[in-house]
């Protein structure tokens, strides 16, 4: 993702009339909501402000690495000591990264692009020369999106004089030419049909037309020459899209709200590594947004910018206001609970997806204070089973506190998919050396290069909900296991869960089952001497039952049969029964039928692995 925090101190946001900010966790769309004034356009700007220093500081920050590189390498050569250059490069990207208003996931020069237009005129193509519309069609990739009044007909008439003359019997020129003229023109002709429902034909003249007009003059209302100026803007740039903020200030004006969501789709489409930042009043849009990421929607009162997280109703009341009026929009468009209630249903017929983490991220946080507890300044030797995107290391890195390029731990990663291998070995590649050595697709290439009774702990986090039960013993207890071989005597499993996932997820035949401290008890046929020796620690980080971490003894994992397996699902369909009775007592609202749809589908999940494994 481009940017993943956005911090901003009082000095600098106090300019635009804005509270310090502090946004983190970024995804591929920002959506920000509030009432006129509360400072969403102002964000916007200030963000555009800062990307062009953002991305100066980093390309220049890259030549100085490189040249520095280049000294030091040649000082070698010549027999020379080696100058400091390594120590000088890291010292210069940790003031680069500490002083940045802007922190991206990887150093990668980006750009912002207000993608809005607010010139409602079209210039009529037939008031221009052959020279001025071929011009306009040019500078069309790289103009910005507030000219494209001007330009938007000479482009469609360039493309398609194009089409035609290539089209014609007498056409001598290269296939290749041809070719791309005739793709360019169809993609464009069904851009447009697709967002503002109108054909683009030709007069008998040789003008370019919509509704048997030429552009200009087809009487056009103000939003369909919005979408024509969009469409014009996304096929004309759609090669230069990637690495672009996109910057959407109020783009449902003028606009009916479906086709602000087909605009979304279609630029996320066109550049599916961009990421989107919108300042909207519209509920459907905001609607869109949730189901796409739930965690994207922030909202503005009096300059201050405040994550929503998963409560909606806090936009809806920045909104709407009170909650009355929320409950007539309730009215209209169903419960809010009902949404998140189907949402979940839904959600949970998808394989799990991976995440990336980061400073700020609780687990993490849950897991390092774990860590540092039990072995204070000692460096464990861990190994992250399931290690998606490096997700742990670039969370513990970022919670404790250590040596300059040194990582207060030793960390290996096995992930069976090679599909997030590529980010993970870059995370590591800041802090060890050769890691492409420390990322492990199989058991048998971890044991290939490692000893047995190698590692002080092997982290699960949200993992083990993810792995069938008929698979939890050969994973965890059995003598050949990787735990049992890979551990010390004295080593752990520090396993993590988010009691509550926020997400369904299909991630085997039986759903997901997230187990709990009662059940982990019965599982592993804990006792409270075990609880007293240490060999089974519980912690609750926030306490509120939600983000729970278990240290669980090597010893103790070997106690699983199939019968406390068994013992444990029933527990756990038990507790979901319980929870879904208590949740039916209560107000609905858009928590609720989250929780609903958890327990709900969690309960489903566990009758079916005990109708098929009793």
């Amino acid at each position: 993702m481009l940017i993943n925090k956005f911090v901003v101190p009082e000095e600098i946001s106090a300019q635009y009339g804005l509270s310090p900010i502090a946004m983190g966790r970024l995804g591929r769309f920002v959506a920000i909501a509030g009432k006129n004034g509360a400072g969403k356009s102002r964000l916007l700007n200030l963000l555009q402000s800062l990307v062009g220093p953002y991305t100066e500081d980093i390309i220049n920050g890259a030549v100085w690495r490189q040249e520095h590189k280049e000294l030091s390498g040649a000082a070698e050569r010549y027999g020379q000591k080696p100058t400091p250059w390594d120590t000088d490069i890291h010292n210069y990207e940790k003031r680069f990264k500490d002083g940045s208003y802007i922190v991206g996931k990887d150093a990668t020069p980006i750009k912002a692009l207000q993608f809005v237009p607010r010139d409602l005129n079209l210039r009529d193509a037939s008031d221009q020369t052959p020279i001025q519309i071929e011009l306009a069609y040019d500078n069309a990739e790289n103009a910005d999106i507030s000219s494209f009044g001007q330009g938007t007909s000479a482009y469609i008439q360039h493309l398609q004089n194009l089409w035609w003359t290539t089209s014609h019997q007498n056409y001598d020129g290269s296939s290749d030419e041809k070719i791309k003229a005739l793709e360019d023109y169809k993609s464009l002709v069904a851009l447009t049909k697709k967002l503002l429902g109108a054909e683009i034909s030709r007069l008998k003249n040789g003008a370019a037309a919509i509704f048997a007009k030429p552009i200009a003059k087809a009487g056009l209302s103000d939003g369909q020459r919005v979408i024509l100026q969009l469409v014009t803007a996304i096929h004309a740039k759609r090669a230069s899209l990637e690495g672009t903020v996109f910057i959407l200030d109020e783009l449902e004006n003028h606009l009916h709200p479906s086709v602000s969501i087909e605009i979304l789709e279609r630029l996320t489409s066109a550049a599916p590594a961009a990421q989107i930042w919108i300042a909207t009043h519209s509920i459907p849009l905001l609607a869109y947004i949730a189901s796409q990421d739930p965690m994207a929607l922030w909202y503005m009162e009096k300059g201050t910018v405040k994550h929503a997280g998963r409560h909606p109703e806090k936009v809806l009341k920045s909104l709407l206001g009170d909650d009355e009026r929320i409950g007539q929009l309730n009215s209209f468009t169903g419960l809010p609970a009902q949404l998140a209630a189907v949402n979940y249903a839904v959600e949970s017929l998808v394989p799990p997806l991976t995440i990336a983490g980061g400073d700020g991220d609780p687990q993490i946080n849950q897991i390092s204070a774990v860590l540092l507890q039990k072995f204070g300044e000692l460096k464990p030797e861990i190994l992250d089973f399931g290690a998606g995107k490096g997700r742990l290391l670039e969370g513990i890195i970022a919670s404790r506190t250590f040596g300059d390029g040194e990582a207060p731990v030793s960390y290996w990663a096995l992930d069976n998919s090679d599909k997030d291998r590529v980010q993970c070995v870059a995370v590591m590649a800041e802090y060890f050396e050769n890691p492409s050595d420390r990322h492990f697709s199989s058991i048998k290439k971890f044991f290939e290069m490692h000893d047995e009774k190698s590692l002080d702990v092997i982290v699960m986090c949200n993992v083990l909900h993810e792995i069938p039960p008929g698979d939890w013993h050969s994973i965890l207890s059995s003598q050949t296991s990787l735990f049992q071989r890979a551990l010390k005597d004295d080593g752990y499993l520090l396993l993590v869960e988010d009691q509550r996932i926020p997400v369904g997820e299909k991630a085997h035949e039986f759903g997901f089952l997230v187990l709990d401290t009662a059940h982990l008890k019965t599982l592993f046929l804990i006792k409270q001497n075990d609880i007293n020796e240490q060999l089974f620690i519980s912690d609750d980080f926030r306490k509120d039952g939600r983000l729970k971490a278990h240290l669980i003894s090597k010893h103790i994992l070997r106690r699983m049969t199939i019968e406390s397996r068994t013992k444990a699902i029933k527990e756990l369909q038990q507790s979901c029964l319980d929870e879904i009775k208590r949740i039916r007592t209560e107000s609905p609202n858009y928590t609720n039928g989250q929780l609903h749809g958890f327990w709900t589908q969690q309960f489903a999940n566990a009758h079916m692995y005990l109708e098929q494994n009793q």
